[in-house]
């Protein structure tokens, strides 16, 4: 797994760049928008699943497809939205390393100019740590509560200043937190009982 990940990783940043915008990858950012109920120009019925859109922006970023900003921002776009599923009480992501490769993506592309992948740098990652640590960075990603059925943020990192947030088009914390309520955190392990000390 890790060598088809650097596989990736070389076509995404070593193909020579050329300037004219893939085609496909935008269909495919066009068609996810449009299965969401956002419209989009010259998009009919919609046959494809999150989960074949995802295969094929991977397959076309291994081709070295992605050179433009527009290219990695319509390619982030459509592995951001790889699916999770409740296991037990817990949402996990089926495959957090898109969100990964998703934030790596919007943050070439936004580093290269292109301003809308400013909220994209911030969700992805948000989402990847969402999934693998149960917090996040900048406060970006929200989810059902299974008691509730109400929407809640996933636990917000203190340590980012709203200055941070607000170079990627975030509100300031104060006003996502108006929004939605906060989760608890996750509880950490007993230090003790992980080792096996009684403390006695």
């Amino acid at each position: 797994m890790k060598s088809y990940w650097l596989v990736v990783a070389f076509f995404v940043c070593v193909v020579p760049a050329s300037s004219a915008q893939n085609a496909e990858l935008k269909t495919l950012r066009q068609e996810d928008q449009a299965s969401r109920g956002v419209p989009a120009e010259g998009i009919g019925k919609i046959t494809r699943s999150d989960n074949d859109r995802i295969k094929r922006v991977l397959e076309l970023l291994a081709q070295g497809a992605a050179q433009t900003p527009e290219d990695k921002f319509n390619a982030a776009l459509v592995l951001q939205h790889t699916p999770a599923t409740f296991c037990g009480k817990r949402l996990i992501g089926r495959s957090p390393d898109n969100y990964l490769l998703a934030h790596f993506l919007a943050r070439q592309s936004f580093e290269a100019g292109y301003a809308d992948a400013g909220m994209l740098v911030a969700q992805t990652i948000d989402r990847y740590l969402a999934f693998t640590e149960g917090r996040q960075k900048y406060g970006t990603n929200f989810f059902p509560n299974q008691k509730t059925g109400k929407e809640e943020l996933a636990p917000i990192d203190r340590n980012v200043p709203d200055s941070e947030r607000a170079r990627y088009g975030v509100p300031p914390l104060a006003e996502l937190l108006k929004q939605f309520p906060e989760q608890s955190a996750p509880k950490k392990p007993d230090a003790k009982k992980k080792s096996g000390k009684t403390g006695k």
